[in-house]
């Protein structure tokens, strides 16, 4: 299993986020994630005082056949993937301030970067727990059907068009409470 503890870098809006994925296809600089927690939706905190960190951890899905020709998924510790490997992204939040955050107050942003393709209903579902959106252009986010276009061409896309998976959770994060958000991708030939 692999822990890769990432500390984001915050910038002037008190979002975090991770280095950006390269199309190398090296996946632990690849992950982009950004974060709206408790330190942006309360004003007057700086964003220094963000109380989430994050930890993912970056498998390559395999799927093997058993001798009873029953199928399983394996999951091996990725640092770099191959065009037709499917990724799998775990993202850990956790609260390691001293007070609770609000339910809708700690958002996580998920990416689908150049040269991958999400893989369709691979992302940790909504919930009671958690809102999950999406997003054709990593901006604008909504629940499916993900409308895109205007007038005559407006048109339901395809999941394997998103660019960014987003969760909001509903619930409060309670001091050390860590949630934890999945989803895929495929890696995509140059």
């Amino acid at each position: 299993m692999m822990n890769s503890f990432h500390l984001l870098k915050k910038g002037p809006s008190g979002a975090g986020t991770l280095p950006p994925m390269t199309t190398r296809r090296s996946l632990i600089a690849v992950l982009l994630a950004a974060l709206t927690a408790a330190a942006l939706a309360q004003g007057g905190q700086q964003a220094s005082t963000n109380p989430i960190e994050l930890r993912t951890e970056i498998y390559i899905v395999s799927v093997v056949t058993r001798a009873d020709g029953s199928q399983e998924e394996r999951f091996t510790a990725a640092t770099e993937a191959i065009p037709g490997q499917v990724i799998e992204y775990r993202i850990f939040a956790k609260n390691v301030g001293e007070t609770t955050l609000p339910a809708g107050r700690v958002t996580i942003i998920g990416p689908v970067m150049d040269g991958f393709e999400f893989v369709p209903s691979s992302a940790t579902p909504s919930s009671e727990r958690v809102l999950t959106e999406f997003s054709v252009d990593g901006t604008t986010f909504g629940t499916p059907p993900v409308l895109v276009g205007e007038g005559a061409g407006r048109r339901a896309a395809d999941p394997t068009e998103y660019r960014a998976v987003r969760w909001t959770l509903l619930v409060a994060l309670e001091p050390g409470q860590e949630e934890p958000f999945y989803y895929r991708v495929v890696v995509l030939e140059e």
